[in-house]
């Protein structure tokens, strides 16, 4: 198994080496957060990205597309949320626990009796200005 470099191919034995360098590959359809010192400083997109070797320490990845979940209100309404992430550097230190963020979000408009569409719209007012799209909803 090799190590691939944008550069060239390296072995098994030199891929420690790159990673001291700083160099991380980000998977296609991605994004991994980046802190320093335990504070969020950015958001890497997908690809080879160089980073500080020592002071920068990475979170998982976090797929960009294909979020579901099911939402249970006080009152015992479940929906179930799609959602894509569209911009990463808004959503910014939540895209560790994306998933929480989305729920917060969403409990209290299931209190208001709504149907899918209005639910939908007032989703994407609350998760737009934060980088993240509703992309389909419905109450099950």
């Amino acid at each position: 198994m090799t190590f691939m470099s944008p550069l060239l191919p390296l072995p098994m034995p030199l891929a420690p080496l790159a990673w001291l360098t700083g160099l991380r590959r980000v998977p296609d359809n991605s994004v991994v957060t980046v802190h320093r010192f335990g504070r969020f400083v950015r958001a890497l997109g997908p690809g080879w990205r160089w980073t500080l070797p020592g002071l920068d320490q990475l979170g998982r990845p976090v797929c960009l597309i294909g979020h579901h979940l099911s939402v249970v209100g006080a009152d015992g309404t479940e929906v179930e949320l799609y959602y894509q992430i569209l911009d990463p550097a808004l959503a910014g230190e939540a895209l560790d626990d994306i998933d929480a963020l989305v729920i917060r979000e969403a409990l209290p408009l299931l209190d208001a009796p709504t149907g899918t569409d209005e639910l939908k719209t007032a989703m994407n007012q609350q998760l737009g200005p934060k980088g993240l799209r509703v992309i389909r909803c419905r109450f099950a």
